[in-house]
């Protein structure tokens, strides 16, 4: 991990320990002080005959001799990263800046292993404390720079480039870090051009081969991301950001088995992957088999993990709205407040809240903003970009904005910034919206749910306590679109035939779909199955995809396979499908919504979790009990039944928008009164608690 500087290792450390012997130290008995110089001259004698086990027995007899030296502290952090153990190297590095802050090799050092958990935020902090130090560190401000690429902080990324010596053309360096620019700035083509440039200047990197499958993911080529991943593997089996993203790739391609064994693996090298188990938890909320049970223990391990880290508050500057009547001060945490589901869902909602029951603070934590967040923020009272902030100090500044109620609209998924709520800035958190499980972070308090997707029976499956609300717990703003889209005819009296259709994400469709999928298409000779999903655009995906339905016994002649679309096209692209096929345990959410908004209704399966109820309680939530089943026969006959029936669904077809329309899905000011309610009555009920 640190090979680069063990072959300057013996002058960086003559010149730190000249830097510490000047620096101003505690008194120590002058005896422990030589003892502990023996001791790091032996390890460092082992250290250079590749003996690190050596070296780190003596490094530690240093530290007992002298428990004040920062530089066996610092040596033994860096022969243990070496050796793999970042937890124990993290302990002793930290021990190391605390007694000598200005040690800017264990500053970098602590930058890295951040950067291998890929903590973006937390490894510039410490690359910046670095420079800080020795704006010399030329290797340092490289790392700054493609740590701010990958951050997606380009203007940031090109200021620290303009401090120092920027990289030589046509150099690995040169091309590396502009494709690191280029990968933030969405310019996926060029970026594998120059990762291609940079690894065969240098064949055998794996930081350069691992960027480039970023690249393939971020494409989305996720076949040629699997073969870069496996290729870093050969180099470096242990190789923890390999399996992470290589699991990432596999989950794209809906490969659920393969992706989770490599999560799996990533989280044996490091447990301490913070990432690498969200995305782990992630898939297993869709995993056939696993129950829910197991998830929550699964997810109670991250919150211990992210607790360990963090000091929670326990006091607050905010006063008791019992104390004071006046507006909650309510802050939404998402990197997600923009063109996503997140988003398309918030709109609507926040655009009804009364002002007078609740203030609106947004701490965003993305770094790329559309048209969606413009509309989003004048919604909000303040408006916080926190992309750049590490945990402590957004949890920090959480607190000193005096919230009452800081919701969670990330869970597991990208952009998260989970581990601040472990900080517990704000006396009441809550999560919500933009995931369907247990977060399992024990300083979040509530989850809001509905009866539907969370019977009040299965409250000991969540580490959360349940907050209902009535209806629904979703309520989608209805779809912006450049140009008008209505809801045209039913396709099948054009076509003289059905057609099925699915949007979902590919790691969605599971060989227990597709099974399901099979057996409707064998009672309806004539009906075809067209899906519709990103990756599709590629043909390696889209053949991978096509060899699944043939072996599920989907005759190839009767598939349809398209790629992305622009917004506009997406929705309308529903006039070329009558009924949509839900996923399952994952079924939809989004899409289902926006289906029903162009008319066209899903058929359901309501399972044994919050996730698997979701299309369940959207289509109750519309007066569609009838389109949910209860297991997989149901289904079958439900999606058969009902599109036989032509002039019935032609009938749906025809009056479901304005139905959706004036339901709870879509009422967003009924949404916006219940969730006011529902707001204060958690207020009300903790400072109840708090007087007791």
């Amino acid at each position: 991990m640190f090979k680069w500087l063990a072959a300057q290792y013996e002058s960086r450390r003559a010149r730190l320990q000249s830097r510490l012997e000047d620096s101003l130290r505690p008194a120590v008995d002058p005896v422990a002080q030589i003892a502990s110089a023996d001791w790091r001259r032996r390890g460092n004698a082992h250290l250079d005959a590749g003996r690190l086990d050596a070296a780190a027995d003596c490094y530690r007899h240093g530290i007992e001799a002298d428990p004040s030296s920062p530089i066996c502290y610092s040596n033994l952090g860096y022969v243990l990263g070496e050796l793999g153990r970042q937890s124990e190297s993290l302990e002793m590095l930290l021990k190391a800046v605390q007694l000598d802050p200005t040690d800017f090799d264990a500053h970098y050092m602590l930058g890295n292993i951040a950067r291998a958990r890929g903590e973006w935020l937390q490894a510039i902090a410490s690359y910046r404390r670095t420079l800080k130090i020795n704006p010399e560190f030329d290797v340092c401000r490289r790392d700054l720079c493609v740590s701010l690429a990958q951050a997606g902080q380009i203007r940031e990324a090109r200021l620290v480039l303009d401090q120092g010596p920027a990289f030589a053309p046509n150099t690995v360096d040169y091309y590396f870090f502009r494709g690191n620019l280029q990968l933030a700035e969405e310019q996926f083509d060029a970026a594998i051009e120059n990762f291609i440039q940079a690894a065969q200047l240098k064949p055998q990197d794996p930081a350069i081969l691992i960027n480039l499958g970023v690249a393939y993911i971020r494409k989305p080529d996720v076949f040629a991301a699997i073969k870069t991943y496996r290729q870093v593997l050969e180099l470096e089996p242990t190789n923890v950001q390999a399996h992470a993203n290589l699991a990432a790739a596999f989950q794209i391609a809906g490969q659920q088995e393969s992706a989770v064994q490599s999560y799996r693996c990533a989280l044996e090298i490091n447990p301490e992957y913070l990432n690498a188990h969200q995305n782990l938890l992630f898939i297993l909320t869709s995993v056939p088999g696993f129950s829910p049970a197991e998830y929550l223990q699964e997810a109670r391990k991250y919150g211990a993990r992210i607790s360990a880290r963090a000091k929670p508050y326990t006091r607050w500057l905010c006063t008791p709205p019992a104390q004071a009547p006046r507006p909650l001060r309510v802050g939404f945490v998402s990197g997600d407040l923009r063109n996503h589901p997140v988003g398309l869902f918030l709109e609507a909602i926040l655009a009804r809240v009364d002002s007078g029951k609740l203030t609106l603070i947004a701490y965003s934590s993305g770094v790329k903003e559309d048209a969606v967040s413009e509309r989003l923020k004048p919604l909000f009272s303040a408006w916080n970009p926190v992309a750049m902030l590490a945990d402590e100090a957004l949890a920090d500044k959480i607190y000193g904005d005096r919230i009452d109620i800081l919701i969670d609209l990330a869970g597991h998924t990208g952009l998260n910034r989970l581990p601040v709520f472990a900080w517990k800035p704000a006396p009441l958190q809550v999560a919500w919206l933009g995931y369907w499980a247990t977060t399992g972070v024990s300083e979040i308090d509530y989850i809001l749910v509905d009866t539907v997707s969370a019977p009040r029976s299965e409250a000991r499956l969540f580490s959360e306590a349940l907050w209902y609300l009535p209806e629904t717990r979703l309520c989608l703003s209805p779809p912006v679109t450049a140009r008008p889209i209505g809801v045209q005819g039913l396709p099948a009296l054009r076509n003289g035939h059905i057609t099925f259709g699915s949007y979902q994400q590919l790691n969605k469709i599971n060989s227990r779909t597709l099974a399901v999928w099979s057996r409707i298409l064998a009672r309806m000779p004539s009906a075809r199955l067209r899906i519709q999903s990103l990756p599709l655009t590629y043909p390696d995906a889209a053949a991978s995809m096509r060899d699944r339905l043939v072996a599920a016994g989907i005759a190839a002649d009767r598939i349809d396979l398209c790629g992305g679309a622009s917004r506009d096209d997406y929705l309308a692209s529903y006039s070329q499908v009558d009924v949509v096929l839900d996923t399952f345990p994952f079924p939809g959410g989004t899409t289902t919504a926006e289906a029903l908004w162009m008319g066209v209704p899903t058929v359901t399966l309501s399972g044994g979790s919050l996730l698997a109820r979701q299309g369940a309680s959207l289509m109750r939530c519309v007066g569609l009990a009838d389109w949910v089943a209860g297991d997989e026969d149901e289904f079958v006959e439900i999606a058969v039944s009902r599109t036989c029936d032509l002039p019935g669904l032609e009938a749906l077809r025809a009056g479901l928008r304005g139905r959706a329309l004036k339901s709870p899905l879509f009422d967003a000011a009924r949404f916006a009164r219940n969730l006011e309610e529902a707001l204060t009555s958690m207020a009300r009920s903790h400072d109840k608690n708090v007087e007791q």
